[in-house]
């Protein structure tokens, strides 16, 4: 009885054992289900960029994914708001290459417009300075100072005085009648495109009577001494009306002399006529050159008695007196170029 009693209770005993190790091996197929899902969990986070530990409790799984969510909103918004302003200020792809290019040189063009005529500078005289002192302060040579201003007496500069500095060594030639720019390249020996160049002139077929042009490299051809020794005559035995100088706001670039209409006109000096001819604003005109660099012009006349390419002396009729071109009544208007560039004719007139 008692063995029997004693074998029923291992047998209860191994019984318990058997459910008790039932019943665990459920809880842990359990766990393992659990522990899948939150790695199911970790998958889709983990595309968010967080990583969820595995052996967080489900409910700091919850609310870490809950604030990995958030991060992410604000993430997007942020990179929505930047990347337009990066798309501007750091890479401008919305011009096309084409088009760039094209403001490039309208800017160089803008600039080349004011290389040479509007880099010219102005300098004052000043007490004790001579025109060497000019010159070498401003990297010159005295040729560039003449041929850049009017100076009829290089030994006699007043402080206040100003003259023209050029940006390059070289002179400012003003266009004439007749004269193109090919004339004016071979009178200086300078090459063409580079006179262009340097004056922002893109048709030279265009270019007008009076243009100021800045020729680099090119030397006064009449000098110095050249001045003293030239004295010309009247062109004619009549009383000066209006003088070289500023009138009626801008710039009287010769004399005004008083000549009933047909009057004759005589050259001031010998030299042979370069033009001879029809010019606007001047009308019928004749044009003398008496030595490289130094040109008398007559103009307004009513007939012309030289041809272009003769020789004339001095005191010779060229033509006749008249009120053609710009003018307001029968006159004579007379001219004295040095260098291209008008001068004051009474500096060179002897009567």
């Amino acid at each position: 009885m008692r063995r029997r009693e004693r074998l029923t209770g291992f047998f209860i005993i191994f019984i318990l054992l058997v459910f008790s190790a039932y019943s665990n091996s459920m809880n842990i197929g359990g766990r393992s289900k659990s522990i899948d899902t939150n790695f199911l969990k970790i998958e889709e986070n983990s595309e968010n960029g967080v990583k969820l530990e595995q052996n967080m409790s489900p409910e700091l799984n919850s609310k870490l994914k809950i604030k990995s969510e958030k991060e992410l909103t604000e993430r997007k918004n942020d990179k929505t708001e930047l990347k337009p302003k990066e798309a501007v200020s750091v890479f401008p792809t919305d011009q096309p290459q084409e088009k760039k290019g094209n403001d490039k040189l309208k800017v160089f063009g803008e600039r080349k417009t004011q290389t040479m005529m509007k880099q010219i500078k102005v300098h004052q005289v000043k007490k004790g300075e001579t025109l060497w002192d000019i010159a070498h302060q401003h990297d010159l040579n005295i040729d560039t100072l003449i041929g850049a201003n009017n100076i009829s007496n290089m030994n006699s500069i007043k402080p206040g005085q100003e003259f023209k500095i050029l940006p390059v060594k070289g002179i400012i030639y003003r266009v004439s009648p007749g004269e193109s720019l090919s004339s004016i390249s071979r009178k200086f020996n300078l090459e063409k495109e580079k006179v262009m160049e340097d004056n922002n002139i893109e048709d030279p077929t265009k270019l007008k009577i009076d243009q100021k042009l800045i020729l680099r490299g090119a030397k006064p051809e009449f000098s110095y001494q050249d001045r003293l020794d030239q004295k010309f005559m009247y062109p004619i035995d009549s009383r000066i009306t209006s003088y070289y100088g500023k009138r009626w706001g801008r710039m009287h670039e010769g004399l005004d002399f008083a000549a009933p209409m047909g009057s004759p006109i005589r050259a001031v000096s010998s030299g042979r006529v370069v033009y001879s001819g029809w010019a606007t604003g001047y009308g019928y005109v004749v044009i003398i050159e008496h030595q490289k660099g130094l040109r008398t012009l007559y103009a307004h006349n009513s007939k012309l008695l030289v041809k272009t390419g003769e020789s004339v002396a001095k005191g010779e009729v060229i033509s006749r007196s008249g009120n053609t071109g710009n003018s307001t009544g029968p006159h004579l208007h007379l001219e004295v170029q040095v260098n291209g560039r008008p001068e004051n004719p009474l500096n060179y007139i002897n009567k």
